[in-house]
């Protein structure tokens, strides 16, 4: 390897790590955390495209990675009496798969490209190497984990709730 092809790809190296370090910066999980905290989470995550019809996520895969979306967008759902259910559609900067990076547990759904997409790959065992070098943001971090998986969720529920409830026909009930 010649020195124009070493200074081509430390470039390279240093440009990707710029646009992975923008990408955190921007998303909603990463957003606001400081700036160390974020070159580390940069420096250790991996850049992946995905082609539409590519499975990010497979249910019952173990759950060990998050994805940081930067661009494209991809549909999150669930098999039920054979049955593909759409939760949820994610575009351009959103995130999915945030509490793999906290818990063991099996991928409960699946996530599937609708377009190309491009995403930052972060897997625990970096995101517990980030929680222990910088262990002041360790609680903050959980708690931002933990904030966007029930948003989530709560966004997954209406969703459902508004297809399969017609306009106006929501009665309300009493709680004894």
């Amino acid at each position: 390897m010649n020195s124009s092809t070493v200074v081509e790809n430390e470039n390279h190296h240093a440009t990707r790590l710029t646009r992975d370090f923008e990408r955190l910066r921007h998303s909603p999980l990463f957003s606001g955390l400081h700036l160390d905290v974020l070159k580390l989470i940069a420096y250790l995550s991996r850049h992946r495209t995905f082609q539409p019809g590519d499975l990010l996520i497979e249910s019952g895969k173990k759950a060990d990675k998050a994805f940081i979306l930067d661009g494209g967008s991809v549909e999150v759902m669930v098999t039920r009496r054979g049955e593909q259910v759409r939760l949820q559609r994610l575009e351009n900067e959103g995130c999915v798969g945030e509490l793999a990076l906290l818990a063991q547990f099996d991928w409960f759904f699946s996530v599937k490209a609708l377009s190309v997409v491009d995403a930052l790959v972060i897997d625990r065992n970096a995101f517990q190497k980030v929680l222990e070098k910088y262990p002041a943001h360790k609680d903050g971090l959980i708690e931002r984990v933990i904030q966007l998986s029930v948003g989530r969720q709560v966004d997954q529920t209406s969703s459902m709730l508004d297809r399969m409830l017609p306009t106006g026909t929501i009665q309300s009930t009493a709680l004894s």
